[in-house]
């Protein structure tokens, strides 16, 4: 992956804990991935004018994300949301899971089935294990990947710009 995302470039890591500024890069993706991602019409209500970017109990990452929160995106203000646990989960337009909720991934998962939430983490084969995006570090960069079959099954149609931009995986639960 050469090129950026509308300006982020990838960032070199030098060390194995996620720091705050690896977050806010992480950050600023999510908020660039709106430009990217196609949601079905039904994922909108006519009288909300927000977009909605939710993350499951990440404190560094719900911290990152207060950099976006308030912008624009496709005409709709941004707004965060931040879930302790899955029973306060609710429709958001990307989802960010935290590497904390690992353990319930497949429960995390399960309970998108039938939303059109773009599923995004750092955890470690996350694409592969039914996730639409997963950041990785590859060659102190941070990348992503995408499994398109997830997107399409959640009726997101993401652009041929980002896949370029991306490794390209498959997988299911």
């Amino acid at each position: 992956m050469a090129s950026s995302v509308d300006g982020v470039l990838p960032i070199r890591i030098t060390h194995a804990q996620p720091s705050p500024l690896e977050y806010q890069v992480k950050a600023a993706f999510l908020y660039q991935f709106f430009k990217f991602v196609e949601w079905p019409p039904q994922a909108f209500h006519a009288t909300n004018q927000t977009i909605c970017i939710g993350v499951v109990d990440g404190g560094a990452m719900a911290s990152a994300l207060q950099s976006v929160e308030g912008k624009e995106a496709k005409g709709r203000r941004v707004i965060v949301k931040r879930f302790k646990g899955l029973e306060d989960l609710e429709f958001c337009h990307i989802l960010f899971i935290s590497s904390e909720m690992e353990d319930r991934l497949a429960e995390i998962l399960d309970r998108l089935k039938g939303t059109s939430t773009l599923t995004v983490s750092d955890i470690d084969g996350f694409a592969r294990r039914g996730g639409m995006i997963n950041f990785i570090t590859v060659e102190n960069k941070i990348q992503f990947e995408i499994n398109v079959e997830a997107a399409e099954r959640a009726k997101l149609q993401i652009s041929s710009h980002l896949l370029r931009l991306a490794r390209i995986v498959s997988g299911r639960r």
